[in-house]
């Protein structure tokens, strides 16, 4: 399996952390599974864990598979326009056991700089090293994505977000701050 490295904004983040967003989408991606290491940027600046994605959806070679479901092919149609086309689906989430601050690959790797999208691990093979050295802690999901979540397929954050599912989760794990080394 292919291994990147891959940077989220932290509100992306957190709605796969929830497990409420089940897509991540980008114009330019691997078409085949891929095991990512989780860079989130921001004020976070860390490596959080690991994230298996399948084999990216085309969208724009798959616009006729949702002409029954009115509303989802409305919003590929919006991300097609976008140029985002891949639609690639979120299998798991593990969470490393603490996460990786930059200043700590900054240690080994001096001028490191996180990409905007995502780097090929096989080209670096320090940064490598580095990411599959730490120790993993809680496994947060699985999914097989067996077929198309059409409720879910081409939603963007700010929908999800919107969500009651969302709303609720986010409200909980604040509350307990379950997850504030990693979200800030």
């Amino acid at each position: 399996m292919k291994e990147i490295f891959l940077s989220l904004k932290p509100e992306a983040f957190k709605l796969i952390l929830y497990g409420i967003k089940k897509y991540e989408y980008r114009k330019r991606f691997c078409d085949e599974p891929v095991r990512a290491y989780l860079y989130i940027s921001g004020k976070s600046k860390q490596v959080v864990g690991i994230v298996d994605l399948a084999r990216p959806i085309r969208l724009d070679k798959t616009k006729e598979d949702y002409v029954d479901h009115p509303e989802t092919l409305k919003r590929v149609e919006k991300y097609i326009l976008a140029r985002n086309v891949n639609a690639i689906p979120i299998l798991s989430l593990t969470l490393f056991k603490e996460p990786l601050h930059l200043n700590e690959i900054r240690q080994t790797l001096p001028k490191f700089m996180p990409p905007q999208m995502y780097y090929l691990l096989e080209n670096n093979p320090a940064l490598k090293k580095i990411v599959e050295n730490q120790p993993l802690g809680k496994r947060v999901f699985t999914r097989k994505h067996e077929k198309i979540d059409y409720e879910n397929l081409a939603m963007s954050s700010t929908d999800l977000k919107k969500l009651e599912a969302f709303k609720k989760l986010n409200t909980l794990h604040t509350k307990n701050k379950d997850y504030d080394k990693i979200i800030m």
